[in-house]
């Protein structure tokens, strides 16, 4: 068994690109590869934004306009997770989506009181994310009365939160470990920091490397960001090789002379680029899926300008072609760096050991980029759904819709 890990932040609700990247971080949490999903919903998002019963949110976007709108607002929206071992979620019989749940809803108090958060003012929404070897909460959480903006949480703060976590979860087993050193007396014993502390060091030292490499996950990477997935949610090994060798084999194809871009490319280069596009669509379903989205996404904002049938389905035509050409774009990317290698060093010492590196990266920019832009295309669309959902006039939608046609449709 292993203690809690917890961690938590904010970004300065001062910084320009605050708000948007709050209103994806509740998209990512609730929609990314390994996120547990409510039935019959794309998202697995849950929380309270009052004082009430615990909801499960009819969708992700609401309480993501939400936050992003308490951002500008100059609130603080603090980004947190808490995360056990698998063998210890087991133990703690956290077993089921309704168990975490359960669970979360039981510990923000904690992290409310600690952050001087009164519990009428706390707005906060989960995902749970069932990861092999360490099942964790995402949590997001603010004072929807706060009028002092924050600019810095002293590291005590989230260490105390992690501590008061590990009294609560773990309080048992605390009195066992004390029981079992005659460190424990009759009656009931405040659980102290000095025991967590010495508790943690006795898990520690039961399994040290694993411990270690449990820690580590959340200690030394960022959990926001797509490229620091754990690998094997979203790329298989065997199809990274068979990536890696049609990069190769692609390469042989490509013109001798010129600036490999897809729109200059010769006849039987794109067909051929076509091709690894299309096998890549097909062979990972993440990337297929990010790609559906987008359309979709984008498909939506055009509904603003149009009802026509033809004109949509020519749009969802466009924007697939466009999503399309920049995988092209990035695979060609890939290919000037194998060609430069080749100019500086001998392809023969080097494509053993970094082939496979280069099609993973490869694959996880590609999944990296599409989703960011899917969350674009979505931030887009509720700007402008907004607008034309309030009070303006007929004739002051028809003239904001003119301004705004290019820019909505063709970007």
């Amino acid at each position: 068994m292993s203690a809690l890990i917890y961690k938590q932040r904010f970004f300065h609700p001062n910084h320009p690109k605050t708000a948007v990247s709050n209103y994806v971080h509740i998209g990512y949490i609730a929609t990314r590869p390994g996120a547990v999903r409510h039935e019959n919903t794309p998202h697995g998002l849950f929380g309270k934004l009052q004082p009430g019963q615990l909801q499960a949110f009819d969708s992700w976007q609401e309480v993501a306009r939400m936050a992003r709108q308490i951002s500008k607002e100059g609130k603080n929206m603090y980004r947190s997770v808490i995360s056990f071992r698998t063998e210890t979620a087991q133990e703690l019989g956290l077993t089921s989506f309704a168990d975490w749940q359960e669970y979360i809803e039981q510990q923000m108090a904690t992290l409310a009181a600690h952050n001087r958060i009164k519990t009428e003012d706390l707005c906060w929404a989960a995902a749970f994310h069932n990861e092999k070897d360490h099942p964790h909460l995402h949590i997001v959480y603010w004072d929807k009365s706060q009028t002092i903006m924050r600019n810095f949480t002293h590291p005590e703060i989230p260490n105390r939160i992690r501590k008061q976590l590990i009294k609560d979860t773990f309080a048992y087993k605390i009195k066992e470990f004390c029981a079992e050193r005659d460190q424990f007396k009759s009656g009931i014993t405040e659980v102290t920091d000095q025991m967590i502390e010495e508790f943690e060091a006795y898990l520690k030292q039961l399994n040290p490397k694993t411990f270690k490499a449990f820690q580590s996950r959340f200690q030394n990477e960022d959990e926001d960001s797509l490229l620091r997935f754990p690998k094997h949610h979203l790329v298989e090994p065997e199809a990274v090789k068979e990536l890696a060798r049609q990069l190769f084999q692609l390469r042989k194809q490509m013109p001798k002379t010129g600036r490999l871009a897809y729109k200059l490319l010769p006849a039987e280069a794109k067909i051929a680029v076509d091709e690894v596009v299309q096998d890549l669509l097909q062979k990972n379903h993440y990337l297929s899926q990010m790609v559906e989205d987008y359309v979709e996404a984008k498909l939506q904002l055009a509904q603003l300008y149009t009802s026509d049938p033809d004109n949509l389905k020519k749009q969802r035509r466009k924007y697939q072609e466009e999503a399309e050409k920049r995988i092209a774009n990035r695979i060609l990317t890939s290919i000037r760096t194998i060609i430069k290698l080749e100019k500086e060093a001998d392809i023969s010492i080097w494509k053993t050991h970094r082939q496979y590196a280069m099609a993973e990266q490869l694959l996880l920019e590609l999944l990296s980029r599409m989703e960011s832009l899917f969350m674009e295309a979505q931030l887009d669309y509720d700007d402008k759904a907004k607008i034309l959902g309030g009070d303006l006039s007929k004739q002051a939608i028809k003239e904001w819709l003119l301004r705004h046609k290019d820019k909505g449709m063709e970007r």
